[in-house]
């Protein structure tokens, strides 16, 4: 008797097997790191092993769980956003594909609500959530969740399901947000200091991470059953100066960037006036220093456009005044200065 599952059943049985499955994705592990530190500096510690572990999750054909699960420590201005949006740049192509969202906005109970939707029955039920919404329609997101320790206790809640499941059920239209394909980071400046005590006395890799998670559990900071569901806790360290210079250079071309100007030249007295600026207010960190180098050279980049300069050489006129010139001039000004 003819078997009723010939070999041409079986292949079409394998390409519906198959076609239900998700497509690997293989990251390059050098190409990423060198994307992340090419904006993210004082943090290489972070950076290698991230990028290790997102590539190990990501090769992966099924998850039940999202990609990753982070969670970031330290102090403000060391990075941690930074390195999020260099992360769902080099993954999704595009920072748009970063979920952004302050826990200062989600302190009272209607933050809940505000992530996956309102009842049915209720005025704007059909909008959906803030955070369902986006990954229904695009599941491929780096949601990320800063300074999570301000966030309302029934936030804490949707993290069990998402974490744990990947999944998280829209309210009003009942449909389900698969966060299997997404990252999830939350960041946190809660116990940092006692945190890094405990990397320095704890060498073991298994008991530190065992000695970290006791820690924040008892101090309340995290529930047990939110922190079971972390792959890594990450610890940033404070940017010593010589990479807040670093960063100092970083943010000047990024700003030219946006003026539509290519920085060829940087008188090296206007790097250490934003560094000696930005000791003044350290504990905000490199975030503060954006600002500083902003209100420094801002100005002079508008006049620049309006001159029609493209491509330009910062420096200081006899007068004291911040000055662009032309970047012909650039090679002549490097010179006159040594």
């Amino acid at each position: 008797m003819k078997n009723p599952l010939d070999i041409t059943d079986r292949e079409t049985l394998f390409r519906l097997l198959n076609s239900q499955q998700k497509a690997t994705v293989f990251v390059d592990e050098i190409e990423m790191q060198q994307e992340i530190l090419t904006r993210v500096r004082g943090q290489d510690h972070v950076v290698e092993d991230v990028v290790k572990l997102v590539r190990q999750q990501y090769a992966k054909v099924t998850r039940n769980r999202p990609v990753a699960n982070i969670l970031f420590l330290g102090p403000t201005g060391t990075g941690k956003t930074e390195m999020a949006k260099a992360m769902a740049g080099y993954l999704y192509g595009d920072e748009s594909h970063m979920l952004r969202f302050d826990c200062s906005e989600f302190s009272g109970p209607e933050g809940k609500t505000r992530l996956i939707g309102t009842p049915t029955g209720y005025v704007g039920a059909d909008k959906g959530g803030q955070l369902t919404r986006p990954v229904l329609n695009n599941p491929k997101k780096l949601i990320l969740f800063d300074e999570i320790e301000k966030a309302f206790s029934g936030v804490f809640d949707l993290f069990l399901s998402m974490m744990g499941d990947g999944r998280l059920t829209e309210q009003g239209s009942g449909r389900v947000a698969d966060l299997t394909q997404s990252i999830i980071i939350l960041t946190s400046n809660a116990e940092y200091e006692a945190i890094a005590k405990i990397q320095e006395q704890v060498t073991d890799a298994y008991e530190q991470i065992d000695a970290i998670k006791k820690h924040l559990r008892d101090c309340k900071t995290f529930r047990p059953e939110i922190l079971g569901r972390f792959d890594r806790i990450y610890v940033f360290k404070p940017l010593p100066q010589e990479v807040l210079a670093e960063i100092a250079a970083i943010k000047t071309i990024a700003l030219a960037k946006q003026f539509d100007l290519q920085l060829d030249w940087v008188d090296p007295q206007l790097m250490a006036e934003a560094l000696l600026a930005s000791f003044k207010v350290a504990e905000f960190g490199a975030r503060e220093l954006e600002r500083i180098v902003d209100s420094m050279f801002a100005e002079a980049m508008i006049q620049a456009r309006q001159d029609g300069v493209k491509c330009i050489a910062l420096d200081r006129s006899a007068d004291g005044q911040i000055v662009v010139r032309a970047s012909e001039t650039a090679a002549l000004a490097s010179s006159a200065m040594t």
